[in-house]
C-alpha cells in the first residue's frame, strides 16, 4: 500500500498560535470586558433622568448641530425633498448635507423616535449606543484574527470602546464616537486579501464575492454616518496591507487576484448609491475645499498619550492642570492610553515580532500616532515650530479637510488589538506564544499562573481608560410660539431669529427644529463656502446687519443706530426675503429688542414667549 498524503503544515506564525483548551482565563476575561463596557454604558447615566431634553455638556453647539440635522432629514423625506440639501438653513443660500455631519443613516433609521418624541432623545440614543456598538464591532473584527480566543478579544475591544477616543467624542462629535464601521472595515479589508481560508465555494463566507459585498455595503453606509471613520478605516487598511507586503510578500502576492476580485465587487455594491452625494459634496454648489480650522492647531500633544484628561475616572489634579493647555476641549483629547497599555503594546511589538499579526498592529499604531501629533507638535501644552509628521499629508485631497488629533480613534483601535494579542500571548499554551519561554508549558501550575497574568494585564491596562460620567445640561428652552404659532405659517416664510444663529451660539436651530422646521431662516452652524470655495463655519461672511446684531449679542449692549444702519437693514432683509424677524429669550434680548426696534422703526408684537416685529 502506498503512504497516505500529509496535510501541508500551517505556519502559525504568519498571524497567532490556537489557545490551548485547558486555560480558565476566558470567562474571567470576558467579564473582566464586561466589567468595562458596564463603566462605558455607565459614563451617560446622567443624560436619562432626561433623556428628551438634555445635551451632553461642554459642546452644545455642536449637539443642537446634531440633533437639527435628525430632524431636519425625516422632515426632507416626508416633505419629498432631497435631504441632501436645504435651505431651511442659512437661506437663501442653503447648506449642503453631505458637506456636513448630519448623520443622515441614523436620522433615517431612527426617524419614529424623532417623530415620536423629538431629535433630542434620537441624539441621546446614538449616544448611549456608542460604546456598545464599538464593542460589538471590535470583538467581531478580533475575532477573524486566527488563534485570539472569546476572551482576549473581548478585552480589546473594551480597551477600544471605553477609550477616550469614543468616550470623549461623545461631546459633540457623535460621528467619531458611533465609530463601529472603523473596525468592521479594516476586518472586511484583510479578510479582502487573506488566503489561508478553506473555501468550500465562491459563495462561501470567505470568499471574494460576500466578502466584497459586505465591505461595499458598510462603505456605504459609513459615507452616511461619518465620512471621517471610513477615512480612518482606509488609513487603517492600507498600513495593514503595505506592512503585509513588506514582510510576507508571497502571501500579498497570492492574494492579490482574491483582493482585485472582492474590490471589485465592493465598488459594485458601493458606486450606486454612493456615487449621486459624493457628487453633490465634491463638485455641488455647496462644494468647498480646505479646512476651515487654523493649520495644524488640532494636534495631539506629545504628552497626551500618558496624561489623563477629566474624561477618565482615575486622575490626579496635576493631570487635569495640564490636560488643560492641550489645543481643543475635551471633544478632540483622543490620544491618552495610558501607561499600562502603552508599556504593554511595547512589550508585545518587541516580543511578539514575528508574528505578522503583531507587525501590522504595530506599524498601525505607531504610524497613527506619529500622525495623530499633526503638522506643528505640541510638547506639554506649548505650541512649537517644530514639524509633525502630518504635514507631510496636509495638502493632499480630502487629508486637507480632516484634523490629524481625531486620528486618535485610530490609535485606541491598533493599541486594543495590541492588547488583545498581548492577553492571547499570555494565555497561550503554543511555543509560538508572544510573551513567554520557548520552553513548553506543563502542569496545572503554569496554566493557571497564565491565566492570572492574562487577568492581571488586562486589568492593568483597562483601568486607566475607564471613563468617569459625562457631564449633562438641559437643552435650550423653546418659546411656546415655534411650538404653536410658528407652525400655521404659510410655506416658505422666511424668519430672521435672533439671537442670530452663529457657530457659538445655534440656539435659533433649536428653536427651528422644535418647531418642525415650519420656516426658512438665516445663518446658522453649518460648515460652508466662502466666494473663493474656501471651507469656513458658518460659510462665507454674514451681511452688516446680522454681524451687528450679532455684535449687540455678545456685548449685551444696545447698537446707537445711524440711518446708514437703518439703509443697510433693509438691503439686507430684502435680500433675506424676510417675513418676520423673532427674537426669543437671551441674556441680551433687552438690547437686541431696542436695537431692532431703532433698525426698523417700529415696536415688536409680543406672543408666545417672543418678540415679533413683522417686516412691511
Amino acid at each position: 500500500m502506498s503512504a497516505s498524503p500529509q496535510a501541508t503544515p500551517v505556519d502559525q506564525r504568519v498571524w497567532l498560535p490556537r489557545p490551548r483548551r485547558e486555560d480558565p482565563s476566558g470567562p474571567v476575561l470576558v467579564l473582566v470586558a464586561l466589567a468595562a463596557l458596564g463603566f462605558g454604558l455607565a459614563a451617560t447615566a446622567g443624560l436619562w433622568a432626561d433623556p428628551a431634553g438634555r445635551f451632553v455638556a461642554g459642546n452644545v453647539p455642536d449637539a443642537i448641530h446634531y440633533s437639527w440635522w435628525l430632524g431636519h432629514t425625516p422632515h426632507s423625506l416626508g416633505e419629498v425633498r432631497s435631504p441632501f440639501e436645504t435651505q431651511d438653513l442659512n437661506y437663501p443660500t442653503g447648506v449642503g448635507a453631505m458637506n456636513n455631519t448630519t448623520l443622515l443613516l441614523p436620522a433615517v433609521l431612527l426617524a419614529p423616535v424623532t417623530v415620536l418624541v423629538n431629535s433630542v432623545l434620537t441624539l441621546n440614543i446614538l449616544n448611549l449606543l456608542a460604546v456598545p456598538a464599538c464593542f460589538a464591532a471590535g470583538y467581531w473584527a478580533l475575532r477573524k484574527v486566527p488563534g485570539v480566543s472569546s476572551g482576549a478579544a473581548a478585552v480589546g475591544a473594551a480597551a477600544f470602546a471605553v477609550s477616550p477616543a469614543i468616550v470623549n467624542s461623545l461631546t459633540g462629535h457623535i460621528t467619531m464616537a458611533l465609530a463601529p464601521g472603523l473596525p468592521i472595515l479594516i476586518a472586511l479589508s484583510v479578510e479582502a486579501w487573506r488566503t489561508d481560508h478553506r473555501r468550500s465555494s465562491r459563495w462561501d463566507a470567505h470568499g471574494p464575492i460576500r466578502v466584497g459585498f459586505w465591505l461595499g455595503l458598510v462603505a456605504l453606509l459609513q459615507v452616511f454616518l461619518g465620512e471621517e471613520v471610513l477615512f480612518q478605516a482606509g488609513l487603517g487598511a492600507l498600513l495593514i496591507l503595505l506592512t503585509a507586503a513588506v514582510f510576507r510578500p508571497r502571501q500579498i502576492k497570492a492574494g492579490a487576484a482574491r483582493l482585485a476580485r472582492t474590490l471589485l465587487v465592493a465598488f459594485t455594491v458601493f458606486l450606486p448609491l454612493a456615487a449621486y452625494p459624493l457628487y453633490l459634496q465634491f463638485f455641488g454648489p455647496h462644494a468647498h475645499h480646505g479646512s476651515p480650522f487654523t493649520k495644524d492647531y488640532f494636534g495631539a500633544d506629545v504628552t497626551a498619550f500618558f496624561t489623563p484628561t477629566p474624561g477618565v475616572l482615575l486622575h490626579r489634579a496635576a493631570d487635569l492642570e495640564n490636560a488643560r493647555n492641550f489645543p481643543g476641549g475635551i471633544e478632540e483629547h483622543l490620544a491618552y492610553l495610558g501607561w499600562p497599555l502603552i508599556i504593554t503594546c511595547l512589550i508585545t511589538i518587541v516580543l511578539g515580532w514575528r508574528m505578522l499579526a503583531v507587525r501590522c498592529a504595530a506599524v498601525g499604531l505607531l504610524v497613527s500616532a506619529a500622525l495623530s501629533l499633526g503638522g506643528r507638535l505640541w510638547i506639554d501644552g506649548v505650541w512649537t515650530e517644530h514639524r509633525g509628521p502630518y504635514h507631510l499629508l496636509q495638502e493632499l485631497p480630502v487629508t486637507e479637510a480632516s484634523l490629524a488629533t481625531r486620528l486618535g480613534l485610530l490609535v485606541a483601535l491598533f493599541s486594543g488589538v495590541l492588547l488583545a494579542l498581548a492577553v492571547q500571548g499570555l494565555r497561550s499554551g503554543s511555543r509560538h506564544r508572544l510573551l513567554h519561554p520557548a520552553s513548553r508549558p506543563s502542569g496545572r501550575t503554569n496554566v493557571t499562573a497564565r491565566a492570572v497574568g492574562a487577568v492581571a494585564v488586562s486589568v492593568a491596562c483597562l483601568a486607566p481608560l475607564l471613563p468617569a460620567a459625562i457631564p449633562v445640561v438641559d437643552a435650550p428652552e423653546t418659546p411656546q410660539w415655534f411650538t404653536s404659532q410658528a407652525q400655521d405659517l404659510p410655506n416658505d416664510t422666511v424668519v430672521v431669529v435672533l439671537p442670530y444663529p452663529v457657530p457659538t451660539l445655534p440656539t435659533a436651530m433649536r428653536w427651528q427644529s422644535e418647531a418642525g422646521y415650519p420656516f426658512r431662516m438665516p445663518g446658522g452652524y453649518f460648515l460652508g463656502p466662502a466666494e473663493d470655495g474656501q471651507a469656513y463655519v458658518g460659510g462665507a461672511a454674514d451681511p452688516a446687519t446680522a454681524r451687528l446684531l450679532s455684535e449687540v449679542q455678545y456685548t449685551g449692549v444696545a447698537r446707537v443706530v445711524t440711518p446708514a444702519d437703518r439703509a443697510q437693514a433693509q438691503a439686507d432683509l430684502q435680500a433675506w426675503g424676510a417675513d418676520k424677524i423673532v427674537l426669543g429669550p437671551d441674556q441680551a434680548s433687552d438690547a437686541l429688542r431696542r436695537t431692532v426696534s431703532d433698525l426698523l422703526e417700529q415696536a415688536p408684537v409680543s406672543e408666545g414667549g417672543v418678540e415679533i416685529w413683522e417686516i412691511r
